[in-house]
């Protein structure tokens, strides 16, 4: 039942939130402008989408290496593509459970370490995010907004830091002298903890920790480098830069952390105007520019993921029928 009245809230959610944010929009005005966009850079647009899925895996792929040094990145990337796929259809971003379930079957890794990875990564998103940000905002003379939190920002940053610091550690605290008693004790506990060292291993090695910290800032500058391009196709290339597209992607998962529909639509469209319109960017063109961003972007994603997912033999109907048996059996 809680799950049901989750989806039912994202759904009211998302759909009140694409309402505030098509109320003041002259949709005649959107033909025109969709119109004269620049077809031509819908192609380096599309690559560089799969460039971030092979980053994404590449990171992912050195997170679950200690567990199973087999795990290849063409892997790696198949999974993150069908997780965010299935984030994009199901709601309550079951992809991200169902790509740790494919995960741990396919590298014969335990559910709770590969858990441990996402876990990670989302952690590393927030920092690695805030930190671009952060720079962007310092060299693109962007102000006001979320800057006007800078301190409790880097204060949750830091937090976040020493929580990854935590888990990156989490073996060493079940090995030392005055927690080995306690884990006499309770084996399971012990077991436990183990396994969730094992999601962080890869830190372990310098190298290996370098190279997560970059993959995961050059997925996201390729989500900004998108944002770049599509404010050329639409003419807006003297107000969006590369630094407004780095403002752009932190203000996107900002709005896509807000429980909304699948696909984060109403979310992201609504706020992404609202700071383009501060740019002084009409909403009509604002609007056209994120919606066009948005779906082009769900569009490749979604059907890439859903090619993975069959080809490894899984199906998005199985994968929500799982989940509703699961519930079923929980209520």
């Amino acid at each position: 039942m809680k799950a049901k009245l989750s989806i039912i809230a994202g759904f009211l959610v998302g759909c009140v939130l694409l309402y505030f944010s098509l109320r003041n929009i002259e949709f005649s005005k959107l033909a025109d402008i969709y119109s004269r966009v620049n077809t031509i850079y819908l192609v380096p647009v599309i690559i560089v989408v799969v460039l971030e899925l092979v980053f994404r895996g590449a990171r992912w792929r050195l997170l679950l290496t200690p567990s199973n040094p087999a795990v290849s990145v063409t892997d790696a990337f198949k999974l993150e593509a069908a997780g965010l796929a299935l984030n994009n259809i199901l709601p309550m971003r079951l992809g991200e459970l169902a790509r740790a379930t494919f995960a741990a079957r396919m590298f014969k890794i335990p559910l709770i370490t590969v858990l441990a990875t996402i876990l990670v990564e989302r952690l590393l998103d927030v920092i690695v995010l805030f930190v671009m940000f952060a720079v962007a905002a310092r060299f693109g003379g962007i102000t006001g907004g979320l800057m006007n939190y800078g301190g409790l920002l880097w204060g949750l940053v830091a937090g976040l830091v020493v929580g990854i610091a935590a888990l990156i550690f989490a073996d060493e605290l079940v090995a030392h002298a005055w927690f080995s008693g306690l884990f006499a004790r309770f084996p399971k506990v012990r077991l436990l903890f183990e396994r969730v060292a094992m999601g962080v291993k890869g830190f372990h090695s310098f190298k290996s920790g370098a190279l997560i910290f970059l993959f995961a800032g050059l997925q996201w500058l390729m989500d900004a480098l998108n944002f770049y391009i599509f404010a050329l196709a639409f003419g807006l290339g003297d107000i969006v830069n590369i630094f407004r597209g780095v403002a752009l992607v932190f203000t996107g998962a900002v709005a896509a952390s807000v429980p909304g529909m699948p696909g984060y639509f109403g979310n992201y469209e609504l706020v992404m105007t609202k700071v383009l319109a501060a740019w002084g960017v009409p909403e009509n063109s604002g609007f056209a520019y994120v919606f066009f961003a948005h779906v082009l972007g769900y569009i490749v994603m979604t059907l890439l993921g859903v090619f993975f997912i069959y080809q490894m033999g899984h199906s998005v109907g199985k994968v929500w029928g799982d989940f509703k048996s699961g519930g079923e059996k929980t209520e």
